[in-house]
């Protein structure tokens, strides 16, 4: 038995799809790599993990309007060159408020001569005046 939909039930259903899409928040879109340097500014220094291994520390500064989490972090492992050796990804735990700061600590798979962290992505959560 084949079961066709009603011309009426595919109209509801892309009503409510397009309430959903529509009601998502302001957060679920994509940050385009001027954004992203536009409002976030990282400062870290590597540091020595106590058991062993490298890792690198710092802050995230946000300049947003809005208070914001799931920051992704990508860390670049450099070479003495300059050249990309290693790649790791990491996050900012919990909350960056607006105009404020937040701690962030990622391990890296071995010691470079240098690294490059930039924010990646981030979510609104909500405006603070």
């Amino acid at each position: 038995m084949t079961i066709v939909p009603r011309p009426h039930s595919l109209a509801a259903l892309a009503f409510a799809l397009l309430v959903v899409i529509g009601s998502l928040p302001p957060s679920v879109h994509a940050q385009s790599t001027a954004e992203v340097e536009r409002y976030f500014k990282v400062e870290w220094e590597p540091d020595a993990v106590p058991r062993g291994g490298w890792a690198v520390q710092g802050y995230v500064t946000s300049s947003h309007s809005y208070r914001v989490n799931g920051v992704r972090l990508q860390v670049e492992v450099l070479d003495s060159a300059g050249d990309v050796q290693d790649r790791v990804f990491g996050w900012v735990p919990g909350d960056v408020p607006a105009g404020g700061r937040a701690y962030f600590f990622v391990s890296v798979p071995k010691r470079g001569a240098s690294y490059r962290v930039k924010v990646l992505s981030f979510f609104l959560v909500s405006r603070e005046s």
